[in-house]
């Protein structure tokens, strides 16, 4: 292996972690739009089958435009379910595993802890970053043609500044934020299904009443459409688990920068940094596993 100084390693590591955090935020954001496609095509389509079907011989053309456009819709569900599969899933959760784990080594290197603590830091460094690299071989294609950015290497110096640039940081602009809007997320998803659910108990109820003398019973089809539509959605996005597994960490990673910070615990500079890159990898495995686990049941 060539012999690197330190700032040729690890800027070079931290360019391939840059890459592969790309290349992973790519294919989330093709999954996500993928599950957004085929929720709003379902919608769509029972919409668009109940007006077809509503409007009937008095509206012909604008009926046989709505049912073609609701079958439409149906036929492009599967084309976009494809990239919700449980491969593309794993890819992304894989991507971001390895652009995680180099990120650890970064600032763990910058740190100047374990196991970067010796003359040979740099080898261990770029020794280690070959290893995941190469574990993750197959995945080499999805980024080809990511450029790497151009940012400067983490503010860390000792183990202080890692407790403020690393640990601190990550709990006030990473966690504290991600729980916040995975709330939010999950609350209007839930506030949407409920007040779905809510008009179809009304419109139940009118029917029960008046009778269906205005076609309202097709419309109780489409409710129930689109309240499976966005709990399946919501379900897929894990907005729940996520916002109890960011806040989880977050406060995790508080206690224990309190404990060192007062001294009670955590003393020893190498089992500090191992204690909070465990809490973050712990934190990250966690939400892979939970999306792999419910997309493949999801498909099942």
């Amino acid at each position: 292996m060539a012999n690197f100084d330190a700032s040729a390693a690890v800027t070079m590591v931290w360019q391939r972690q840059g890459v592969w955090s790309q290349a992973a935020e790519a294919e989330k954001r093709r999954v996500v739009r993928a599950r957004r496609t085929v929720a709003g095509l379902t919608i769509g389509a029972a919409v668009a089958g109940s007006l077809a079907t509503q409007l009937g011989d008095p509206h012909r053309t604008v009926s046989r435009c709505l049912a073609i456009l609701a079958a439409a819709a149906l036929l492009l569900v599967p084309v976009a379910a494809r990239w919700t599969s449980r491969d593309s899933v794993h890819a992304w959760t894989r991507l971001r595993s390895v652009s995680e784990a180099l990120k650890a080594d970064v600032h763990c290197y910058l740190a100047g802890a374990a196991p970067f603590g010796g003359a040979d830091r740099d080898q261990v460094l770029l020794r280690r970053a070959d290893t995941l690299l190469d574990d993750a071989g197959d995945l080499i294609g999805r980024t080809v043609g990511v450029a790497p950015v151009d940012r400067p290497l983490p503010d860390i110096r000792d183990v202080p500044s890692y407790l403020a640039g690393r640990v601190r940081r990550q709990v006030a602009g990473y966690y504290a934020p991600m729980a916040q809007r995975t709330a939010r997320l999950a609350a209007r998803v839930r506030y949407a299904a409920t007040a779905v659910t809510v008009a179809s108990a009304l419109l139940a109820a009118t029917v029960g009443v008046l009778g269906d003398g205005l076609g309202l019973t097709a419309w109780l089809g489409v409710a129930a459409t689109v309240t499976t539509a966005l709990v399946g959605y919501a379900a897929a996005q894990q907005y729940e688990h996520q916002q109890i597994e960011y806040a989880r960490t977050g406060d995790q990673l508080t206690r224990l920068c309190l404990t060192r910070e007062s001294g009670h615990g955590w003393t020893d500079d190498d089992a500090f940094v191992a204690e909070a890159e465990r809490i973050i990898s712990l934190s990250n495995e966690g939400w892979m596993a939970k999306m792999i686990e419910e997309d493949g049941a999801a498909q099942q």
